[in-house]
């Protein structure tokens, strides 16, 4: 497996051998351009200046022979017209002289053909023909020291390029290694169990993303390892308690030190009941958070509703001599009635537990059949350091823990909330109330 760095310094070294090819290509295609297009008006000059050079010379001599022949190329030599070269012929066709560039880089002698040379007419008389080689590019030694110094020039820039490169790549890869690195260790780290991990901001904006993603992730686990915590404390407190409360009652009736009177039955079914109410209230819980209960959605009444809870709290309400009131201004609402029931019966019942003698708890429905909205109020005041973990799981202040429950439902409840694409919000107003809005928004 190859390290983020080695990838790196991959990437870069084909990048720059990608570039060098296509340097390389466009500088081969642009050289041959430019010479086919520098051969192509050599050419051109040359047949005329070349032509034009000869007749104005000969426009007082005879035909060519070797004496003609051998003046013009001393005259030719010595006019600097050096892009072509010459072999002259006489009328009969015999080669006469040749005049060869002396800054060729090959200089060998030329074999003339006189099927490629051009007749030379002054005043309608044949006076001899000339055969005219122009210049290629490569014919010419300082072109070819011209091309080779800027080969070499290039092949040096190149390197350079190639090595300031790589040493640059080699530089940012271990800057950008380096943050990884810390980022994977301190992953590695929290994966181990490690809770005090920093996962500091860096310059590679992903790999920022992914540290505030890991810093959020360390946050969330600390938050639910105490919290698992506390579960696991008060699980074992309240079982424990109506645990050994029947196992002292049953050892002292085996022991005849107590009769299982019809009132001590009360009592030992009384502590059963709230291990199947804790035991029930951790299984839906459960089933809420891992996703394990399909919502049933559909159109239920507000009365039902009410039915449902008054049923259910009513004997409660009044053991505690408080009101129950229900005002609705809708009709209907689409939700899963039995969550909805047992998150507003949550509701409503730690509303009337944390009520004063006399008082009423008031219950409003609001807002649309898509997206009600129900207001639980009663008399009352939450302490401020309480507020934001009322919804936690087993979360009892002091004076809920003098309370009979299992300290789950406002935490059924807020999980219904969510299930059902809404919230639970609480709040103390300034009237001396107490405010729970259930609100969903499941059409």
């Amino acid at each position: 497996m190859r390290s983020m760095r080695a990838r790196m310094l991959a990437a870069f070294f084909l990048i720059i051998l990608l570039n060098t090819v296509l340097l390389v290509m466009s500088l081969l295609l642009g050289f041959s351009s430019s010479r086919k297009y520098w051969n192509y008006l050599v050419e051109q000059e040359s047949h005329k200046v070349v032509m034009e050079f000869l007749t104005g010379v000969m426009e007082t001599g005879g035909v060519l022979d070797s004496g003609t022949a051998s003046q013009l190329l001393n005259d030719y030599d010595s006019s600097l017209i050096n892009t072509a070269q010459l072999i002259l012929f006489s009328p009969e066709e015999e080669e006469l002289g040749v005049w060869i560039n002396p800054t060729l880089s090959d200089y060998t002698p030329l074999k003339g053909e006189i099927s490629l040379a051009s007749p030379l007419y002054l005043k309608d008389q044949l006076r001899g023909f000339v055969e005219i080689v122009p210049l290629k590019f490569r014919d010419l030694k300082h072109n070819n020291i011209f091309i080779s110094r800027i080969i070499q020039l290039l092949l040096l820039g190149l390197i350079t390029s190639t090595v300031l490169s790589f040493l640059l790549a080699y530089s940012i890869s271990g800057r950008f290694t380096k943050e990884a690195r810390n980022t994977v260790r301190s992953l590695i780290n929290l994966a181990a169990g490690s809770r005090t991990e920093e996962f500091k901001n860096t310059p590679t904006q992903e790999l920022a993303s992914i540290n505030v993603a890991a810093g959020s992730l360390q946050t969330m686990l600390i938050t639910e390892e105490q919290r698992r915590q506390r579960w696991s404390t008060s699980i074992a407190h309240d079982l424990r308690t109506p645990l050994t409360a029947m196992r002292t009652q049953f050892t002292a009736c085996r022991d005849g030190a107590l009769v299982l009177t019809e009132d001590r039955w009360d009592k030992i079914i009384s502590e059963l009941e709230t291990m199947e109410s804790l035991t029930r209230d951790f299984l839906i819980l459960g089933e809420l958070e891992n996703a394990g209960r399909t919502l049933l959605v559909k159109k239920v009444k507000n009365e039902s509703l009410r039915l449902s809870i008054f049923d259910s709290l009513q004997q409660l309400a009044e053991s505690h001599q408080v009101k129950l009131n229900w005002e609705a201004s809708v009709d209907t609402v689409f939700c899963d009635f039995d969550l909805c029931s047992r998150a507003l019966e949550a509701l409503v019942k730690n509303a009337v537990q944390h009520s004063q003698p006399h008082s009423s708890v008031e219950i409003k429905l609001k807002g649309s059949s898509e997206s009600p909205v129900f207001t639980i109020l009663n008399e009352g005041h939450i302490p401020i350091e309480h507020l934001d973990h009322l919804f936690d799981p087993l979360y009892k202040t002091d004076n809920s823990r003098k309370k009979q429950g299992s300290g789950l439902g406002l935490t059924i409840a807020s999980h219904i909330a969510s299930f059902h694409k809404g919230s639970i919000k609480v709040e103390n107003l300034p009237q001396g109330l107490v405010c729970f809005k259930f609100s969903l928004n499941h059409g």
